[in-house]
């Protein structure tokens, strides 16, 4: 029931018409299962959390923003308490079930490429056009074109590594891929773009097989190629990001130790727009609203988790990791990212990395027998 939960917290963003029936899935095959299977593995549950430093900075950082809702302006601190509890449980569950069989998880992501590929040929058939010309994404979270082309080139970037390794058989799913970058592209989202073209230079040496480096050449070529047909997509500028980053400095250095708060409202300007609890860069976000010692705690956890990923990159799960830690790094420096707070489409990153990164071992064969019986 818990892989269904797993399936859906990811394809969920995708498949879900609405936000609410997206929470309801969430809470019947995520939150209750986890429950379970933090009670029934408690033994395994404690070890990890004893083996593994990256889960103690993890707990750290969710105590961290539990304790700074005492100087936190959010309305309802029993609700944001409520909240951050049940995704840590969704963590310690995810985590389990993941660690359990890693070819399991391997194929449940694997999966996840039919998912994108019908939403992408959906989305280049129905979905209406944006504006300037940029395709949009439907229903639930993706309802406009960034949050639509972080959330399939995201899942495009993880599935290419577990593709089959025997050669004509990885060209059906290249081609499903393919279709699928088509659409990012054509969303016209420069953030998801750059973060692709970042991920396929570094991937040129690392992904197996000829065919599936078919994949991370294309982009590139098409990359080059829509900047030079679309010159609308640099004549857009800077969509006002240093101006954000100019406006946020001054509220950094206000809030410098212990951040606003977990749920408080933030604002920062530019020009005559104001844009309320969004920095549109990931590390600005959290150092506003945790604090600075908190962002360095969580670039330690992601860098230790970058680490584990290239120790593991001779195996599909572990390249399919690293891949995903270059991509969400560039990511995060350009759009809407958060560190605690209820998942949805933007919630791909970082925690999928997070989540992927600790359910990796370097030699999965050896288990500690406390996994063993259970």
């Amino acid at each position: 029931m818990l892989g269904v939960g797993v399936l859906w917290s990811i394809a969920g963003v995708m498949l879900t018409p609405s936000m609410k029936f997206y929470f309801q899935m969430v809470a019947l095959f995520v939150y209750l299962p986890s429950l379970w299977f933090c009670i029934a593995r408690r033994d395994e549950l404690g070890h990890l959390l004893r083996a593994h430093k990256e889960m103690g900075i993890l707990l750290a950082l969710f105590g961290w923003a539990v304790l700074s809702l005492l100087w936190s302006s959010s309305g309802k601190p029993l609700g944001q308490l409520k909240s951050v509890s049940l995704f840590m449980l969704f963590v310690f569950g995810w985590v389990l079930w993941a660690r359990a069989d890693e070819r399991r998880l391997r194929l449940s992501m694997l999966s996840l490429a039919l998912v994108v590929g019908a939403y992408s040929v959906a989305a280049l058939l129905f979905a209406p056009v944006y504006g300037g010309g940029r395709v949009n994404g439907f229903g639930g979270f993706l309802d406009n074109p960034n949050a639509a082309a972080y959330s399939i080139a995201f899942v495009t970037v993880m599935c290419v590594p577990l593709l089959p390794r025997r050669g004509w058989r990885q060209l059906p799913w290249v081609l499903l891929l393919l279709v699928s970058l088509v659409y990012v592209a054509l969303c016209g989202s420069r953030g998801a773009l750059l973060a692709l073209m970042v991920t396929a230079i570094f991937s040129l040496s690392l992904v197996p097989g000829r065919i599936a480096k078919l994949l991370p050449l294309l982009l590139l070529v098409g990359g080059v190629t829509l900047v030079v047909v679309e010159p609308g997509l640099l004549a857009r500028g800077d969509a006002q990001r240093f101006e954000l980053l100019r406006s946020a400095w001054p509220q950094i250095q206000q809030h410098f130790w212990l951040g606003v708060g977990l749920g408080s409202d933030y604002t920062v300007t530019s020009g005559r727009s104001v844009y309320e609890n969004g920095a549109h860069n990931f590390p600005v976000h959290t150092a506003i609203q945790y604090g600075v010692p908190a962002l360095g705690a969580f670039l330690l956890l992601w860098g230790i988790i970058g680490y584990q990923a290239w120790r593991c990159r001779s195996r599909a799960l572990g390249l399919s990791v690293m891949l995903l830690w270059v991509f969400s790094s560039v990511a995060m420096q350009f759009d809407v990212f958060s560190l605690w707070e209820r998942t949805r489409a933007m919630w791909l990153m970082p925690w999928v990395v997070i989540l992927l990164g600790l359910s990796l071992e370097r030699w999965p064969q050896v288990r500690p027998a406390v996994m063993e019986s259970n």
